[in-house]
């Protein structure tokens, strides 16, 4: 279990909750919001374990307790987790009505109960506007942190009334220090941190060789699409594109490729994160001139934005490679 001392990335946010706990001011309800593996949810728990505990100290959770154990091990009665059904995509208005009859009653070895509601963004308008009634009429002992990738996708009614603290990507050093914290080699670590887009979670699930060679494929593909020959856009992202979650992925490489470009422009390219590319991104940054590489990279974000969102994949990668080909000067 890890304790508000050991987090490393997000100073700020942990600062800003330590203080709250110090002068007895904890919300009734948290917005974290951040990209999956900033460190959203470890702060999460790291705050409940500090709210559980029966012997807090300085720092955070004293992690000997009975009740830092039961977290620890992942079976404390008074920790809920509200998330999307196995077969279903959103959190529904039952399951969110099981979580105010929950609240409802008394805790059952700790001072308070919580409930960790992630993805925020996934429950339905009308699980929703049902946890309405909870954040506008909180239990006592209720505590609610949502975790979210994207809050403009919640209600404003429901943002309004939590207080939103926001995270940011993990900086390269804590990335990589946390990788070899996590058992990864040091010179594994300092490869992959770069590529990982501040993420923990994307930064263990590459791997050196197959990381360089889907940026070189991507990389491959970004020059060969024309729009003078639409054909060309859509038979790429078929190629390219699979489910949600790998167009996401595919966004994210897309990303690190078109900073680097902007870095190589920028004659800094001591600062690159894809330095197996250097040679290829500079001749494809070469095509566009600054401002329509930055107008570029700016159309990537929002098109990650729209994935998160309810926009098809497919469809929105066709978009993206379209107005990317006509970006190019040449």
């Amino acid at each position: 279990m890890i304790r508000f001392d050991e987090l490393l990335g997000q100073d700020r946010v942990v600062d800003a909750l330590r203080r709250s706990i110090a002068a007895n001011r904890v919300a009734h309800a948290y917005l974290f919001e951040g990209i999956p593996g900033c460190g959203r949810r470890t702060t999460a728990v790291a705050l409940i374990a500090t709210l559980f505990c029966h012997q807090p100290t300085a720092v955070g959770a004293c992690g000997s307790c009975p009740s830092c154990k039961k977290l620890a091990a992942g079976n404390h009665p008074d920790l809920h987790l509200l998330e999307p059904l196995p077969d279903k995509r959103d959190i529904s208005i039952e399951q969110v009505r099981e979580l105010q009859q929950m609240l409802s009653l008394r805790p059952f070895e700790a001072k308070r109960k919580a409930c960790l509601i992630e993805p925020a963004e996934r429950m339905s308008v009308g699980a929703a506007n049902s946890l309405l009634k909870t954040l506008e009429e909180p239990p006592g002992h209720g505590l609610l942190i949502l975790l979210t990738s994207q809050a403009d996708l919640l209600l404003p009614t429901v943002r309004s009334r939590c207080q939103h603290l926001r995270f940011a990507p993990l900086g390269i050093d804590d990335l990589t220090s946390l990788l070899v914290r996590q058992g990864m080699t040091p010179d594994s670590a300092a490869t992959l941190a770069p590529l990982a887009e501040g993420s923990l979670e994307l930064a263990c699930n590459l791997k050196e060789e197959d990381a360089s060679a889907s940026r070189q494929v991507l990389l491959d593909a970004l020059r060969q699409v024309r729009h003078q020959q639409v054909a060309t856009v859509f038979d790429t992202s078929e190629r390219l594109v699979g489910g949600r979650n790998e167009a996401l992925e595919l966004v994210a490489q897309l990303i690190s490729l078109l900073r680097d470009m902007l870095l190589l422009r920028s004659a800094a390219s001591d600062r690159i994160a894809n330095v197996s590319l250097q040679g290829r991104l500079l001749e494809e940054a070469d095509r566009f001139l600054p401002a329509r590489l930055m107008e570029a990279l700016e159309l990537a974000m929002e098109t990650r934005r729209a994935i998160q969102g309810n926009v098809n994949p497919k469809l929105a990668l066709d978009r993206y490679l379209l107005r990317y080909s006509r970006l190019r000067i040449t």
